[in-house]
């Protein structure tokens, strides 16, 4: 324990984790105001920096997933992005869109949020749910009364209605098990990676108001600016080191703090967790990736700890033989784990291509033929540099290394 909290690992975590100009670290959002803050983002008035690009992000990663999620042809959905392919977005301005909370419907049936383009005329109604669930009711009758509301007024009868049902828990490939999907596009958070990117840009160019887009995008989804790259990787390194130490300090204060300190103010490990919660915080939420990462690597015989990349609620395995292909300071074949519900007790894996890490695309393209092999599904979609199939869902701790196992060990055989 002493050495733990002697490392300079320690005090390195603790400097980075300090709460500066970061209102999320102070306040969780609930539901209702995620939905006021996109409709801030979607603004491309307000002063965020971002312009329309915010907007632009939705579009684009909703024309990825409209291939393959089951929409039905003939809905209104379907048919705006048959109109909407990418090149289109990415050349077309959305400076008119303006955003609304309601807009029409009765106040029993209120839509989260209406993003409104005048010029190109299109309404996007936005369900959005942070930890609850969509049900079919809900979005069939917010649909219908949608459908009521453009006959009632006129001047809609022109717009496309575009309905998307957020979810920040979903990780896409299962739009069949999803309600209302042959009307209601689902799609997580994940569309908010490339405004953290585009943001930490502006970031460092002296836009300060970028700050607040980053480090929204930063707790929807798996990215992580390079600061909290850089804790997570000092948490890892202390699990590692020190896997006892935190252990033990973490199993025996599975409640508020305050209360174990009540009965135990003597404690200098007590204090110092006190006084430092943000670091014991991280080191919590990393313990469950950093766990299967020291299991894996006693498992699968030859695989080292370079072969797994891992943060707060993610992990990515790339299998023997396949780290040959790595082309761009990442591999472009890897298993990617991540948590199935906030939870954190079960876990999903997917197997991922993607082929901007390959060292050229003949080389990408020749990997997704080897794919091809390991799971037809590859073979889908075969215009599309990233392919994510989905392997399993809901797997225990147990049945979770059982599988990454047998799934590297085939992997390897297929590598060539």
């Amino acid at each position: 324990m002493e050495a733990f909290l002697a490392d300079q690992k320690l005090s390195e975590l603790c400097e980075i984790l300090k709460i500066s100009d970061d209102i999320f670290d102070v306040i969780n959002l609930s539901e209702n105001q995620h939905s006021d803050f996109l409709a801030w983002l979607f603004d491309p008035r307000e002063g965020h920096g971002q312009g329309d690009q915010i907007v632009r992000d939705l579009l684009l990663s909703a024309t990825q997933a409209v291939a393959e999620c089951g929409l039905d042809g003939r809905s209104t959905t379907s048919r705006f992005f048959a109109e909407w392919p990418p090149s289109r977005i990415r050349t077309a301005s959305f400076g008119t869109v303006f955003t609304a909370r309601e807009l029409g419907l009765k106040a029993t049936e209120r839509v989260d949020l209406f993003v409104i383009d005048p010029d190109n005329e299109f309404v996007l109604l936005i369900e959005n749910k942070a930890g609850t669930a969509h049900s079919q009711g809900q979005l069939d009758g917010y649909r219908a009364s949608w459908q009521e509301a453009v006959a009632n007024n006129s001047h809609l009868k022109d717009y496309n209605s575009v309905y998307i049902a957020l979810d920040r828990d979903f990780v896409g490939g299962d739009w069949s098990e999803r309600p209302s999907n042959g009307y209601w596009l689902h799609l997580g958070y994940d569309w908010l990676k490339a405004s953290a990117d585009r943001a930490l840009l502006h970031v460092e160019r002296g836009n300060a108001a970028a700050k607040l887009v980053v480090s929204y995008c930063n707790r929807q989804t798996d990215w992580e600016s390079p600061s909290n790259q850089r804790a997570v990787t000092l948490a890892a390194e202390l699990h590692q080191v020190h896997s006892v130490a935190v252990r033990h300090m973490l199993e025996t204060t599975l409640g508020r703090l305050e209360r174990y300190w009540l009965h135990d103010g003597s404690s200098n490990h007590m204090i110092f967790m006190l006084q430092n919660k943000a670091a014991f915080s991280l080191l919590r939420e990393t313990q469950g990736m950093a766990s299967i990462k020291e299991t894996l690597v006693n498992k699968i015989p030859g695989l080292t700890r370079d072969h797994i990349q891992h943060a707060r609620a993610w992990l990515d395995l790339c299998p023997l033989g396949w780290e040959q292909f790595e082309g761009n300071d990442w591999w472009p074949v890897y298993l990617h784990v991540s948590y199935s519900d906030s939870t954190k007790s079960k876990y999903d894996v997917a197997l991922i291509l993607d082929i901007g890490y390959a060292k050229s695309e003949a080389d990408g393209e020749r990997l997704r033929e080897q794919l091809k092999l390991f799971d037809n599904r590859f073979g889908k979609r075969q215009g599309d540099s990233c392919r994510k199939v989905m392997l399993h869902r809901e797997l225990s701790v147990v049945e979770l290394a059982r599988k990454l196992q047998e799934h590297a060990d085939r992997l390897k055989m297929l590598c060539v």
